[in-house]
């Protein structure tokens, strides 16, 4: 063989296998970057991030959320949907009870609980779809300015 032939052959097989050793570190990155990433229903809340009170006071409050929000969840219900936001209907309904009321409200804010749950997890997917489409493409600007 001629010299510059084999040396042709040997720069060639150098860069053939620096391209292998490159794509194999890429997918072992990749895959050691997918197991760092927390999933969407692994991540650790709080719930005194989500309460306004004084601290110390916490538990008090949630105990007053529990309470008051799901009874003004209620009437709101009621008033808006049941009585169709006429306050001659709404005073027709018997508001004795406390409990009818509060459950009613109840669960109209679990059901917009579990819809904001579900708007955040499809944010969460878009946002992470998002970021591995652009990990995919590479910028077409070299010095990113």
């Amino acid at each position: 063989m001629d010299e510059n032939t084999e040396h042709h052959l040997h720069s060639t097989l150098i860069v053939e296998n620096a391209r292998e050793n490159a794509k194999t570190y890429q997918q072992e990155n990749l895959k050691t970057r997918r197991q760092m990433e927390e999933g969407f229903f692994k991540k650790s809340h709080d719930y005194r991030d989500f309460v306004l009170s004084p601290e110390g006071y916490e538990g008090i409050v949630v105990a007053l959320y529990i309470l008051t929000i799901p009874y003004f969840a209620g009437l709101l219900f009621l008033f808006l949907l049941v009585a169709k936001a006429s306050y001659e209907y709404f005073l027709q309904f018997n508001l004795a009870s406390f409990f009818v009321i509060w459950a009613i409200g109840y669960e109209v804010c679990a059901a917009l609980i579990l819809i904001g749950i579900f708007l955040a997890w499809l944010k969460y997917i878009s946002n992470r779809w998002k970021k591995e489409q652009a990990r995919k493409i590479p910028s077409t600007n070299r010095y990113d300015l």
